[in-house]
């Protein structure tokens, strides 16, 4: 497991972190950890439907075929890469789980005993935040190189 220490030598290490949580992910590579991240609402803390992809996709431009989430996920990563808009696709993603956080802070106000249960959802889809934004990051730096 990463410690705090070599987080700070090398921030982009925290996605690693992020996902060194997830015991079923250990033998995947990178991209199928990415997707699988998302479409497991008990890790992610948010449910992405078939379609909330497809909307995502037409914002983007895409018309992504509706078939099994990951695979529609994986399309519109190929499809943001090809179209030079990987930035963008990320921050649709960001925009969306914020949305949905949202959303369950409302539902903690109008059923106040839920809260502790809501808030562990929350908590999810906020990391899940901060690994899209890290993954932004990365873009950024790789196309660069």
């Amino acid at each position: 497991m990463l410690n705090d220490k070599d987080l700070m030598k090398n921030p982009f290490m925290t996605n690693e972190k992020f996902a060194q949580q997830f015991d079923f992910l250990k033998e995947e590579g990178e991209f199928d950890r990415i997707l699988k991240i998302l479409t497991v609402p008990s890790k992610s803390g948010i449910y992405l439907s078939r379609f909330d992809i497809r909307n995502i996709g037409l914002t983007l431009g895409v018309d992504v075929p509706v078939r099994e989430r990951k695979e529609m996920l994986k399309d519109l990563f190929y499809y943001s890469k090809q179209l030079n808009k990987m930035q963008e696709f990320l921050d649709l993603l960001i925009q969306y789980t914020n949305s949905k956080v949202e959303e369950y802070k409302e539902l903690q106000e109008a059923f106040p005993k839920t809260k502790d249960i809501i808030q562990g959802w929350i908590d999810k889809a906020e990391r899940l935040t901060k690994f899209i934004e890290n993954l932004k990051k990365e873009v950024e730096i790789y196309k660069v190189v």
